[in-house]
């Protein structure tokens, strides 16, 4: 396995060094990629990006045999971000192109003093990001200090974004559950999982015993009207699988939405049959 993974990587590597702009250089360091000016070498305290490849070696051990596409889907969200990345941006006069966007702990964790972020769940974060629609770079904490925002105005000015636009649904009956998928292709459908009435109205409308929520990468927000534990079976499969298969996932765990919280839980079936009966 470690043979294929060093092959992914520089695959990848490879890749991304013929796409680059000059003056930036593409390393692989264990399982993740490092972008950086040239004169940078491999020093990691001058990488303008570091990129973990787990969610692309997850992917192609599951589907072999899509390794390849999952590679090329990968290199390309790369490039973007990298894009984004080298162009000079301000909050002021950008504010119309400012978007919350949600990641897992773990990249805040990586590095905690960079981003301007909030809390959002157990698992997840609020970051922003500048988006010129030919890329997107993510707002750093000192990008508030430039200008003089706080935290609250830059998420309010997130939010008033967001509400802007539009939340297209494709509905999904299944058994008695029905499933609300929201795949927009702007690149932040879960995103909308912030926007203040979306919930809100779902959970007025529902007939079964709870609404779940699933955030499994960016492009992705699922909504589930669940009957009994058979429901929360459900969007619990759902979530997994959309997560893992996504070269950037956000969150493998499903959530129950309680009192405008959002809860993560772990259902685990024991009636693997008879959910497939129902779900057919």
């Amino acid at each position: 396995m470690e043979t294929s993974r060093q092959s992914l990587m520089n695959k990848v590597v490879e890749s991304v060094k013929k796409q680059l702009p000059s003056g930036l250089s593409c390393v692989g360091e264990g399982e993740r990629i490092l972008i950086g000016r040239t004169d940078a070498g491999e020093r990691k305290d001058r990488a303008l990006l570091e990129i973990p490849l787990a969610p692309l070696f997850s992917r192609a051990e599951k589907s072999p045999q899509d390794a390849a596409l999952f590679t090329t889907a990968f290199v390309e969200r790369v490039l973007v971000i990298v894009r984004g990345q080298l162009r000079e941006h301000r909050l002021e006069g950008a504010e119309e192109q400012i978007y919350p966007v949600l990641r897992h702990l773990s990249f805040i964790k990586r590095a905690p003093e960079r981003w301007a972020y909030q809390p959002h769940t157990a698992e997840t974060a609020i970051l922003y990001a500048i988006d010129d629609r030919e890329g997107y770079q993510l707002i750093e904490k000192n990008m508030l200090e430039e200008t003089g925002w706080t935290i609250e105005k830059l998420h309010q000015q997130a939010l008033d974004n967001l509400q802007r636009l539009p939340v297209p649904k494709k509905k999904q009956q299944v058994g008695p559950h029905l499933i609300t998928f929201i795949a927009p292709t702007d690149g932040y459908a879960a995103s909308r999982v912030l926007h203040p009435t979306l919930l809100q109205e779902m959970e007025q409308n529902r007939t079964g015993d709870a609404l779940g929520v699933a955030i499994p990468h960016p492009d992705v927000l699922i909504i589930g009207d669940l009957h009994g534990k058979t429901g929360a079976d459900l969007l619990t499969r759902l979530a997994y699988d959309f997560s893992s298969k996504s070269s950037l996932p956000i969150s493998p765990l499903p959530f129950f939405w309680e009192k405008g919280e959002l809860i993560p839980f772990l259902a685990v079936s024991h009636e693997k049959k008879h959910m497939e009966a129902e779900d057919g």
